[in-house]
């Protein structure tokens, strides 16, 4: 979604919506991996390292287990 540009603005917020939509109706939440971490600001700098390309599908796929739990 990020990289698909489908609005002219917002392609980065509107993709960090769906995912968060798609992650609490299939039951599950964002986690962070320590006290010291912000969930919104980890989930929005992974979001723009996606968008410019510096994350590979790789480490996006790893953000996401390290910080995916089932909610309770």
């Amino acid at each position: 979604m990020v990289n698909n540009h489908g609005f002219a603005d917002g392609n980065k917020r509107t993709t960090i919506i769906l995912t968060h939509t798609l992650i609490v109706n299939s039951g599950y939440q964002l986690s962070t991996l320590d006290v010291n971490e912000s969930i919104n600001d980890a989930f929005e700098k992974m979001v723009l390292a996606a968008a410019t390309g510096t994350m590979s599908l790789d480490e996006i796929t790893d953000w996401f287990k390290a910080r995916i739990r089932r909610a309770s």
